[in-house]
């Protein structure tokens, strides 16, 4: 192991990026005593339990267990991995993080900040359009009879677009956005004439959608009946840019990410009103798709905040056509999938404004599974003992769906779905077994497959074994004192850990003395990437502090205390060894002398270690 090359990089964006900016970005935070607290997001927590200290530039949250740097929060935050976290913190303060090819000019239709800064001009300009223009009372009156109210209005940031075709652009040049730049973010078009553009929204409803930094980067557009041209469809969403893509992103992800965590269940739904309307009753989890259905990369997106996905649909034809869609790739996908289908008609705002979030939560926890759903639908209608060849037709369908689940992943889930599959249709489950690996040789179920390929679920988190006992007390010294750092190293070999994970430990230590860096715990965090191993750092560092007034002996003599304790134990382990190669009997009289040796000088070392230094008086 050796320090990354961007550790230079690294300490910008740290120094850039102060803690209690990032947390309070995200939480609500207040200050006690020289800390913050705020409500931790990954447990019910009823009172503060998450503390943020400005000074050492950490946090933590006691009942969780957890806690870490500005790096690390961002990882659990947002369920990205450490290079994700800095490029996030990164783009937050403006630092760019050079990469081979060519600089990117600013101001460009390829510089991110400048799309980023005018998609935020965009956002607030519709807001405020909405809010305060008297034109667009008649668009206000609308969403109340929607259904919409106001505190969700300005939650979601709700705008609108005027029906003209230039509001935006004319506006636009004033702020210093080009329209080439508007049209780099889908928010304008060139005309077919090929001179001049035109805006791409007109007469609509403007819902923001923004991505886990809670920046706007698109725009899903409402038409709004009588106003402006109503022969367009009724939502419009922004195309691809450099900062959207439809099959990336999930319409309120940002809000309901903490909620997902706490609660491990996702509610994906189809519009983004359905969403608001879910928010206004209090169901805190819901997201919607972005013109697209569900697909592959909401799933690995998803899988990062939760264990279990509900598809809501609408209860129409069309709405079980799609379930049948998705069911096939969630399985695929190896994630607790259930479809709730609601009853015939109605889409989630219509049922939760007519029957109430308890009747919604009461059917979201009745929804079947993927399998449940899909075996309900192959059987409807199906006499399974006379109709024999509709019986034959429906198994057939549902062990084409099991065969596509990952033959590495969840056994034991596809060992239950063949019981299941044994008791509807009557038959041994060996059989059907047998019949699912068959399917699975079947080159077009092969090819079928591959078309449809299983995400790439995120890395799974590395079990790190607790540090304790005396390699503790080392680290909690290390950090107590950097200065003994360098000794400590000198004297005691990695081996000599009782663990993997304070082996680690000490070898990023190891790393920072090599390159010349400073040995302090702050370097120490910038060098881990684990977050595990971030939070083990920051409660030896707690520790440290709390131990302060109560410790007995200056820093250096219980540093060299520890470290002939560690030599000690390598004596009697060197020492047991030597006794069992001369109980072996396999030496001849040469050979035992020389062990005899060793072992009285290793026992005479062993007890000048213990015996404890003459008295300076």
């Amino acid at each position: 192991m050796s320090l990354p090359a961007d550790f230079d990089v690294r300490e910008r964006v740290r120094e850039a990026n102060d803690i209690v900016d990032v947390v309070g970005s995200s939480l609500e935070l207040r200050r006690q005593g020289s800390s913050f607290v705020a409500r931790c997001p990954w447990h019910d927590d009823k009172k503060p339990s998450l503390s943020v200290n400005p000074v050492r530039q950490s946090w933590k949250c006691w009942p969780c267990d957890i806690g870490g740097d500005v790096f690390s929060f961002v990882m659990r935050r947002d369920g990205v991995s450490f290079p994700e976290a800095l490029k996030i913190l990164a783009d937050r303060a403006g630092i760019e993080i050079q990469r081979s090819g060519t600089p990117v000019e600013k101001g460009s239709v390829d510089d991110k900040a400048t799309l980023l800064s005018a998609m935020k001009w965009a956002e607030e300009r519709f807001f405020n359009y909405l809010e305060k223009s008297p034109a667009a009372a008649v668009v206000r009156d609308y969403l109340q009879q929607r259904g919409i109210d106001e505190e969700n209005r300005v939650r979601f940031r709700i705008g609108f677009a005027p029906d003209q075709w230039d509001w935006l652009l004319g506006a636009a040049l004033d702020a210093g956005f080009s329209p080439q730049i508007l049209q780099a973010v889908g928010l304008a078009l060139a005309r077919n004439s090929g001179s001049g553009h035109y805006d791409f929204f007109r007469g609509r409803l403007m819902f923001p959608i923004y991505d886990l930094q809670d920046r706007p980067i698109a725009f899903g557009g409402r038409h709004v009946p009588m106003i402006g041209d109503q022969s367009g469809g009724k939502y419009m969403n922004t195309s691809e840019t450099k900062l959207f893509s439809k099959s990336q992103h999930l319409y309120a992800l940002n809000m309901a990410r903490q909620p997902m965590q706490r609660q491990r269940q996702a509610l994906v739904m189809e519009g983004y009103t359905d969403v608001i309307a879910a928010r206004q009753h209090g169901i805190e989890t819901a997201v919607a798709c972005l013109g697209v259905a569900v697909g592959e990369s909401h799933v690995r997106l998803l899988k990062r905040f939760v264990d279990q996905i509900v598809l809501v649909l609408d209860g129409d034809a069309a709405g079980q056509r799609r379930a049948d869609e998705v069911v096939e790739l969630f399985v695929a996908a190896d994630v607790d999938m259930r479809v709730l289908t609601l009853p015939q008609g109605q889409d989630p705002a219509d049922f939760l404004n007519e029957q109430g979030a308890d009747a919604f939560k009461e059917l979201v926890a009745q929804a079947p599974d993927a399998i449940d759903h899909k075996l309900a639908r192959a059987t409807d209608g199906v006499d399974l003992v006379r109709d024999t060849h509709a019986a034959s037709a429906a198994l057939d369908s549902m062990l084409r769906l099991v065969a596509k689940s990952p033959q590495n992943g969840n056994t034991l889930r596809t060992e239950q779905t063949v019981m299941r599959l044994a008791r509807t249709f009557g038959l041994p489950a060996e059989t059907l077994q047998r019949r699912i690996d068959e399917h699975r040789q079947d080159p077009r179920q092969r090819r079928e497959f591959k078309r449809q390929p299983e995400p790439a679920a995120p890395p799974a988190p590395v079990r790190r074994q607790p540090i304790t006992g005396i390699d503790r007390e080392l680290f909690e010294l290390m950090i107590e004192m950097s200065e003994l750092v360098p000794q400590a190293l000198e004297a005691i070999e990695p081996r000599w850990l009782a663990t993997d994970t304070a082996r680690a430990l000490m070898t990023v230590y190891e790393d920072l003395e090599l390159e010349g860096h400073d040995l302090d715990i702050q370097n120490v965090l910038l060098a881990v990437e684990d977050a595990h191993l971030k939070g083990v750092l920051v409660n030896f560092q707690q520790s440290v502090d709390d131990k302060a007034a109560t410790v007995n002996g200056p820093p250096e003599e219980r540093m060299q205390a520890v470290i002939d304790r560690f030599r000690g134990t390598e004596l009697s382990h060197q020492r047991q060894q030597t006794l069992k190669e001369l109980e072996s009997s396999q030496l001849d009289d040469e050979e035992e002398m020389e062990l005899l040796k060793q072992m009285f000088a290793q026992e005479r070392t062993r007890q000048g270690l213990l015996t404890p230094p003459p008295s300076s008086e």
